[in-house]
């Protein structure tokens, strides 16, 4: 009995142990979490060195000017530390402040850039893995001289995230964001809004994104940059005119992004194994606006609904030959790498081209242009083409480069391109392609309905019979600014 009582009292008293041991560790998880509310920058690095997993550092409310945020805190993939604005939106920071990511696990959420400028670099730069940026503005943070060149968002490390962001006002040279060339992989851009990036005449290196990686110098090997740009709004973001998004690199994804009358398209520049999709580029006439750009091998362009731009709908470029002269006045350019690489072995299907004011399908563009300085007499080849609707034209609806079968052009032999299931309607001409017969005549009866945009699914396969009176149709998602940008600045309908 006596045995019994002591095993009792044991028992209660690691009990009260276990219990007690429970509540410190609960309030030191809470601790972690305690929010420290800085007021200088003289707060803010001390706290950012002091902060432990979890904690949330907060960013008093008011103009913050020639701030440099090294954000160097040390959290993990579960518990990141967190820098945010006291109240989203109102926290500025302007005149020469800068962001940098210099540590992983690291979130910084709603605050603005404004009215700024820095030297060099960029405004805010991803140093480091695993961070993330969201709701934040960045807005004509430029330099009084256009040359004086920086990035806004510059990726130098590995997954990290910027998302729920607006970008509007960049008139100096650089892009807005950019990849770093080596080392720097899986980052993503989702659900911001980039506009008013103002048009600058003859300032090539302006594209509101350029994706660099492996693959841009055109290495061979079975790398990438992988990185995601999707669900975003781009509206008159002009930039240099040519390239909206400009991949470089291998293995990257473009994806349900909306363009609305901004000059230049979707662009596949160099690199491999590329996905353009679901995206949506509504021209409304402006000058200088196009559909998507390819060069290079193993591109999958799918589901994209290009309407009323000025100049061709989804263009193939000629590539160049670079293995030899065919010409005494050939000279290789800039790195000793050709201009462009040959479109061959891509996938193109269930695109619609609408109302544009060049060719639907433009096969082969440049096809011996600046000859013979250059060597542009590289066609596209063995690529399919299925299920593709082209209505309304100026152009062709699919236009393909006819080959010179003269000397030195006759040395080269090209495979087929591949069509099925493809149809047109109206325009002002029809095809011309080595393959007349495998595109059809016929109404798509398209239908729209409040802010998606119905397309046709044209045909099952290459051996199937199309049925225009019972179409598949598939809703394309227009994004407003009501879903994407800072969440803060969205205003419900």
């Amino acid at each position: 009995m006596k045995s019994f009582t002591i095993v009792r009292k044991m028992r209660k008293k690691y009990t009260s142990l276990f219990f007690l041991l429970c509540i410190i560790t609960f309030l030191s998880a809470e601790n972690q979490k305690v929010e420290i509310l800085v007021s200088n920058i003289s707060e803010l690095n001390s706290a950012i060195v002091t902060a432990a997993p979890g904690q949330i550092i907060v960013m008093k409310d008011g103009r913050w000017k020639n701030v440099i945020i090294d954000f160097k805190a040390l959290g993990t993939s579960s518990s990141p530390v967190v820098l945010r604005a006291q109240n989203p939106g109102k926290v500025v920071l302007t005149e020469k402040s800068m962001l940098i990511f210099s540590k992983p696990n690291l979130v910084v959420d709603g605050l603005v850039f404004r009215n700024g400028t820095i030297e060099s670099g960029s405004v805010i730069t991803f140093n480091s893995d695993s961070c993330r940026m969201t709701n934040v503005v960045i807005r004509n943070y430029n330099p009084s001289d256009f040359q004086k060149a920086y990035y806004w968002v510059y990726f130098q490390g590995s997954h990290n995230r910027m998302d729920h962001c607006l970008m509007t006002g960049k008139n100096n040279m650089n892009p807005v964001v950019q990849n770093h060339e080596e080392n720097s992989r899986y980052n993503r851009v989702d659900s911001c809004i980039v506009r008013d990036i103002p048009y600058i005449r003859k300032a090539n290196g302006r594209e509101i994104f350029r994706i660099f990686g492996y693959g841009h110098a055109d290495q061979t090997g079975n790398d990438g940059a992988y990185f995601c740009v999707e669900y975003n709004l781009f509206e008159q973001a002009h930039g240099e005119g040519t390239e909206i998004v400009s991949l470089k690199s291998n293995y990257n994804s473009v994806k349900y992004n909306t363009v609305i009358a901004s000059k230049g398209g979707l662009v596949n520049r160099r690199g491999k194994h590329n996905i353009i999709e679901g995206n949506i580029i509504l021209g409304k006439g402006m000058e200088k606006s196009c559909g998507i750009r390819i060069a290079d091998s193993g591109q999958m362009v799918v589901n994209n609904y290009i309407e009323n731009v000025a100049e061709d709908g989804i263009r193939l470029m000629s590539g160049e030959y670079y293995e030899k002269s065919l010409t005494p006045n050939f000279a290789p350019k800039q790195k000793d790498l050709p201009k462009y690489l040959q479109v061959k072995n891509c996938y193109f299907g269930n695109n619609s081209v609408i109302n544009c004011g060049g060719n639907g399908f433009d096969i082969g563009y440049n096809y011996m242009s600046h000859w013979p300085d250059l060597q542009m007499v590289l066609l596209p080849e063995n690529n399919h083409f299925a299920n593709n609707l082209v209505s309304g034209c100026k152009g062709f609806s699919f236009f393909e480069a006819e080959q010179i079968n003269t000397t030195p052009f006759n040395l080269f032999k090209f495979k087929p391109n591949f069509y099925d299931g493809n149809i047109m309607w109206g325009g002002d001409k029809n095809i011309k392609t080595t393959r007349p017969n495998e595109i059809k005549l016929e109404n798509p009866k398209l239908k729209y309905s409040g802010n998606s945009l119905y397309k046709t699914e044209c045909g099952k396969g290459a051996n199937s019979t199309h049925d225009s009176d019972n179409q598949i149709l598939k809703a394309l998602h227009q994004l407003t600014e009501n879903e994407v940008g800072p969440k803060w600045l969205i205003h419900k309908n």
